[in-house]
């Protein structure tokens, strides 16, 4: 690298704001970058921090003419505990000295057969899927192995199940199809690839239900990974959309669903908290309503000349709660083909009014209860609805570990579920009866990790490190 700072033609100020003085650690920072006015060279850029240490960065939607930069970005990860201070860009018009290349995060042989990337990304080690559309929990698009390296463990067990698919409004039985990770794939689309920064887009088309309202839908997920730090984030658009769920009009709202498996008789996380406590109601009463018809429908299963039914019978077992929840919807999905379309309507024409009822007319919705951190375990149906959030978490008391989660927009409820029977635990951004409540277009922020203060940890996703770049000073 060229050390004589001197010999550089521009010295650009980057400028770094740090909201409410909070403390930064290995921090992803990017910097939005115009040299229309500066003749720089795009292999000339050497980047200093407060400290005058060379740091690694990575240059990312550049747009070059020729050799020289007109706009770009530039990530680097920032430890700053000062209300306000600056880094140093160095440019000039000719390369610079060609200094030993950054390792940074890792791309690893997939190991599923719809594994679209596994990234050691320092801290991480993880696989996006695009799925397999087979209605199994197997072939799920999303993170389906997620490991923080420093603890070892895999949050999804033998690849069943996964982070970051969406559901409601599209996948409830209204819709008569449920649950895209298991029926829908998506195009994986690599947009930036480097040592410090990865962006993949997945992009996929909602399969058509029994709602008119929601037919031909498309969709964009942004995942965003970094180097070496906890976070990484991901962003859903989707095609503008207006129906009713559980008989309540819902426009522009998903439901984002990260599922973990660990097994029977454990679970991945034992508590949940939101910031600065949570008002929940817990139970799920949809889903004892659910449950109640669907074992009223397997009854007779064995009478009826239909293969369809009889497997998944077989694969329910006695109590609902000790397997998947997806096995629930997996009944009325369209392209399950265990019931018609018809049987579909006439039973959920029955389930959605007794369950509006049961949610939004009785007492229970008075019930409010209020805690700091949850046992959700130990709640009716093993399910709590908190309410109004952008900052929560699930954490797991014996560990230490915590899933931090920040929405750009405040979730109205969430659906969180911990159940030690079948080892499945969920963190999804709907109310109860199904009804999605993040609004499209939303950003994701998620850290795993054995973090202090997990509230701190939100607050620095919340709001991110300012930085601007500064005037040009003429070295030469």
């Amino acid at each position: 690298m060229n050390n004589n700072k001197q010999s550089f033609k521009y010295k650009f100020q980057i400028m770094l704001n740090n909201p409410d003085h909070l403390e930064r650690k290995q921090e992803p920072v990017i910097t939005k970058l115009n040299f229309t006015d500066d003749r720089v060279h795009k292999d000339s850029l050497v980047l200093y921090d407060d400290a005058d240490n060379a740091i690694p960065f990575q240059l990312i939607d550049s747009r070059v003419e020729g050799d020289y930069i007109q706009e770009a970005s530039i990530v680097y990860l920032v430890d700053m505990d000062k209300l306000v201070t600056s880094y140093w860009l160095y440019a000039d018009e000719q390369p610079a000295a060609v200094e030993k290349a950054f390792k940074g995060i890792e791309k690893l042989e997939v190991t599923q057969g719809d594994g679209f990337r596994r990234l050691d990304t320092g801290y991480y080690i993880l696989e996006l899927c695009s799925g397999t559309a087979d209605g199994s929990s197997y072939g799920k698009w999303g993170i389906r192995y997620f490991e923080a390296k420093a603890e070892g463990k895999n949050l999804i067990k033998d690849y069943s199940n996964a982070i970051g698919g969406f559901y409601g409004p599209f996948f409830t039985p209204k819709n008569g199809l449920i649950n895209p990770p298991e029926h829908t794939t998506v195009d994986c689309i690599v947009e930036e690839e480097g040592p410090l920064y990865c962006r993949y887009l997945f992009k996929g088309t909602v399969p058509d239900g029994l709602d008119e309202n929601l037919m031909g839908k498309k969709f964009t997920i942004t995942w965003e990974f970094f180097f070496n730090t906890p976070w990484f984030r991901r962003k859903y658009d989707v095609d503008d959309f207006s129906t009713t769920v559980d008989g309540i009009p819902v426009v522009n709202k998903i439901t984002v669903g990260d599922e973990f498996e660990s097994g029977k008789g454990d679970r991945v996380f034992t508590s949940f908290a939101s910031y600065g406590g949570t008002y929940y109601r817990e139970g799920d009463l949809y889903a004892n309503i659910l449950s109640k018809g669907v074992h009223e429908l397997l009854e007779h299963a064995d009478e009826q000349n239909n293969p369809n039914i009889k497997q998944y019978k077989d694969n329910i077992g006695e109590d609902i709660n000790k397997v998947s929840w997806d096995y629930f919807w997996r009944l009325f999905c369209v392209q399950e083909g265990i019931l018609s379309a018809e049987e579909i309507k006439h039973h959920i024409s029955a389930i959605i009014p007794e369950s509006h009822t049961q949610v939004h007319q009785s007492e229970r919705n008075e019930k409010v209860l209020c805690d700091r951190f949850v046992d959700v375990n130990s709640a009716p149906e093993q399910t709590i609805f908190p309410m109004s959030a952008n900052k929560t978490a699930e954490l797991n008391e014996e560990t230490g570990y915590a899933m931090v989660w920040y929405t750009s927009n405040v979730v109205a409820r969430y659906q969180i579920v911990q159940r030690n029977d079948s080892g499945w635990v969920n963190w999804g951004t709907n109310g109860e009866n199904e009804h999605p409540e993040l609004p499209t277009g939303s950003m994701i922020y998620s850290a795993y990790g054995q973090f202090g203060n997990w509230e701190l940890q939100a607050d620095t996703m919340e709001k991110n490190i300012d930085s601007k770049q500064g005037l040009a000073a003429i070295l030469k």
